[in-house]
């Protein structure tokens, strides 16, 4: 008897242990940086600490303007030129995802500016600059930005009135 309660003790502690790992590995990591230079909509270089990174924005896409195999999009012009007036020499906060980096090295990240409690990347979707471009496991607030899109489509503001 008594050592079957050791074993069920042992298997409740190793299910708890199980849970306060997953737990952690839901700790959201933010980094506080500078906007050095706006590359495009949805990219931009930044200063974290004393290193330069370049970031791009997770769950959106804005029309391309300086792909190098594509023709400039219609409202990427427009999608830039908004994200030079928001995000350019700002400070800002980096809240990263489960995928820290993409296929090419940058950082990817929600960003936060002038202490909003909306992030820059769901402001892209609400102003119609972007639309959703969703690339798991980065998913964390897909389900708000969804409706941000869905209401900018509906009202047909920014690029949806192009579409």
């Amino acid at each position: 008897m008594t050592i079957r309660r050791f074993l069920w003790a042992c298997i409740i502690l190793i299910l708890l242990l199980n849970i306060t790992a997953c737990q952690q590995d839901e700790q959201i990591v933010k980094y506080d940086a500078t906007v050095l230079r706006v590359i495009d909509g949805d990219t931009f270089e930044a200063k974290i600490n004393d290193d330069v990174e370049r970031v791009r924005l997770i769950l959106v896409d804005t029309p391309e303007t300086v792909h190098p195999k594509k023709k400039v999009e219609p409202y990427g012009v427009e999608a830039s030129n908004y994200t030079k007036r928001r995000l350019k020499n700002k400070d800002v906060r980096l809240e990263l995802d489960k995928e820290t980096r993409d296929k090419y090295g940058r950082l990817l990240a929600y960003v936060y500016v002038d202490d909003r409690e909306v992030s820059f990347n769901e402001e892209l979707l609400i102003k119609g600059y972007a639309r959703l471009a969703v690339y798991p496991p980065n998913t964390r607030y897909l389900k708000e930005y969804e409706e941000s899109e869905k209401k900018a489509k509906n009202e047909r503001i920014g690029l949806w009135k192009v579409d």
